[in-house]
């Protein structure tokens, strides 16, 4: 090849360059076609857009969707997490029943061990006694089932744990894991109050975003057809369905946190907010009690509780279009690899407290008005269904965990 020709190829190459740089700015690749190991990309729009990369999480999810699988242990069984018998499943940590439900019913799950990627221990969902126990019975039975799992598989001690995972929303799990070496320190958690001070370990851990209801179709069991917005359009009227929103902020919860505390000390200089402060208010009277002012609101506030942020204000805030606004110094926000939070909601220190009102007032309407329209785009990642559905909260949850599949067995 002359000099000519290799230099004319670098100036191509060098001008070809260039341009993806000035596309990557905007824009994102996206596959349009596959044949063989040869993809074809397409240049599509990215701007204010919800993810990092959306052409790195779709083409990473259709490869987990084809090939993760999980090998439960047996011993589980989702109708007793924790009493979730329970039809009205109001309690915060029902996302820990609704994603047993999910796993053992989806494609993921094998019954081979030798082919699974990651091995899942169901500790949650042991039979415990419905009478008051004795102290530490419920740990002692958790306890004795995963020593059991680990004597009895060969799969534990190959890793020692490392490419296991299991639940652990309720105070049971995360007691009774104490007493069982490296099952906290190795083992992937699925953790519903990810508190950088409550042992979460962000590297290894995933956060579960905690939900109240599941989504169901509109013909589905009338007891989930009560709090999301899907499951009863025939009830929403056109106001509901696209509401003014003319308070500035919301909340409604127990001042059981220091940053809490504050907005009770301060509540009076917030003229255009409206809080709640209730001893021990449960999400669902959140739900039913204060759901007009939620759907009025543009701002939610999520401060930190006493071990986690807003326990279901997330998930919620953003079912009602809400643009939520976290205020925590010790929180790893759900799917925070995956998704851009800066893009859909607020994010402040607790020590932003006085300025809250200056802060959110500071916000252009037009990036107010874009950052609610991708919230209406993102809530769909924050929402269980029966089946799953693609891209929603079990499936990002799966995906958290086939990123953790990378584990050298010994």
């Amino acid at each position: 090849m002359s000099i000519l020709k290799e230099f004319t190829l670098v100036v191509i190459g060098l001008a070809v360059v260039s341009i993806l740089c000035q596309y990557s700015q905007y824009s994102y690749w996206l596959p349009i076609t596959s044949h063989g190991d040869l993809i074809q990309y397409t240049v599509q729009d990215s701007t204010d857009d919800i993810y990092h990369s959306r052409a790195f999480f779709l083409l990473n999810h259709e490869a987990m969707e084809k090939d993760f699988k999980v090998f439960a242990y047996p011993g589980g069984n989702p109708g007793t997490c924790y009493h979730s018998t329970n039809n009205t499943l109001k309690s915060n940590h029902a996302s820990e029943h609704y994603f047993f439900m999910n796993l053992r019913d989806s494609p993921f799950l094998t019954k081979n061990p030798e082919e699974a990627h990651l091995f899942f221990i169901p500790i949650s969902c042991q039979p415990l006694s419905d009478e008051e126990p004795l102290p530490g019975y419920r740990e002692k039975v958790i306890k004795r089932y995963v020593k059991s799992l680990i004597s009895t598989y060969p799969y534990w001690n190959r890793t020692l744990g490392a490419d296991h995972f299991f639940v652990s929303c309720h105070n049971i799990g995360s007691t009774a894991t104490k007493e069982i070496p490296f099952l906290l320190k190795n083992a992937i958690r699925l953790v519903c109050s990810p508190s950088y001070d409550s042992n979460y370990i962000p590297q290894k851990d995933v956060a579960l975003p905690q939900i109240l209801e599941l989504s169901l179709p509109p013909d589905g069991d009338d007891m989930w057809n009560r709090s999301t917005v899907e499951s009863r359009p025939l009830l929403l009227s056109q106001e509901m369905i696209n509401p003014p929103r003319t308070k500035l902020g919301f909340w409604a919860g127990s001042p059981n946190s220091d940053v809490r505390k504050k907005l009770v000390l301060f509540q009076k200089d917030f003229q255009e907010f409206e809080f709640h402060f209730v001893e021990k208010l449960k999400g669902a009277t959140v739900l039913y009690n204060f759901e007009k002012e939620i759907y009025r609101s543009k701002f939610c506030i999520c401060p930190r509780g006493e071990t986690q942020v807003g326990g279901v204000c997330l998930s919620e805030s953003m079912a009602f279009g809400c643009v939520p606004v976290v205020m925590s110094d010790y929180y790893d926000l759900p799917f925070n690899d995956i998704l851009d939070w800066d893009k859909f909601s607020v994010i402040l220190r607790e020590d932003d407290v006085l300025e809250l009102e200056k802060i959110l007032k500071s916000i252009p309407e037009g990036k107010y008005e874009k950052m609610q329209q991708n919230v209406l785009k993102v809530r769909k990642h924050f929402k269980w269904h029966s089946p799953p559905a693609k891209y929603d909260e079990f499936h990002l949850v799966m995906y958290e965990l086939w990123k953790r599949r990378h584990i050298i067995r010994y």
